[in-house]
């Protein structure tokens, strides 16, 4: 049986020279169709050959080669399956500050969604329909996708992935992997390879 660490990944993370910066890098027939997530890094999506279709913020973006999406931090968008012969994509993924300012930075709050509504005077419903409109992701979603970030960020240094799954609130590792590679493309394992410098790796 083929282990899910070992399947051909969609994308290549790797760290770029000037620190802070993170580069992933896809190429191809089809663009992975991946879940509907934002960052708390501002992306550069750029389209070297090829094209793709990218959703953000609401609307709907065709990239060319030689076209560059900028995405704020904090923006849910998805990349839609496209397919065109040769694709070479290059995402810049830049620090941000305040990626969970305004609506979004409620649900920091501890606590059920409803609970956090009742503090702002409206219903469950309503927060969520709000919330929703504003973010582009339900607040169950968002939180999901918080913690997916969360752990991206300790994956770049030496945390336990069992450990780490079960700090963030997932059932165990496993549980991670899946829904780290619906919304980033690689398994939490290559990203760590990936993210980790030459020294470490050869």
């Amino acid at each position: 049986m083929t282990r899910p660490d070992a399947a051909p990944p969609c994308w290549h993370y790797a760290p770029a020279p000037h620190g802070g910066v993170e580069l992933a890098r896809w190429r191809g027939t089809q663009v992975p169709l991946l879940q509907a997530h934002f960052h708390r890094e501002t992306q550069l999506s750029f389209v070297l050959r090829g094209s793709r279709v990218v959703e953000a913020g609401g609307q709907r973006f065709e990239l060319r080669a030689g076209d560059c999406l900028a995405i704020p931090a904090g923006v849910a968008h998805r990349g839609l399956a496209h397919a065109h012969e040769g694709t070479v994509c290059l995402n810049v993924y830049m620090p941000a500050e305040n990626a969970s300012a305004g609506t979004a930075g409620v649900l920091e709050w501890h606590g059920p969604v409803s609970g956090i509504a009742r503090r702002l005077g409206l219903s469950r419903e309503a927060f969520t329909r709000r919330f929703a409109a504003q973010t582009g992701l339900p607040p169950h979603a968002w939180r999901l996708v918080d913690r997916l970030n969360v752990a991206r960020e300790r994956l770049r240094g030496d945390a336990d992935l069992a450990d780490l799954a079960l700090e963030l609130g997932f059932t165990d590792q496993s549980h991670l992997g899946r829904h780290f590679r619906r919304v980033f493309g690689v398994s939490p394992g290559r990203y760590r390879r990936g993210m980790r410098p030459r020294a470490q790796t050869s």
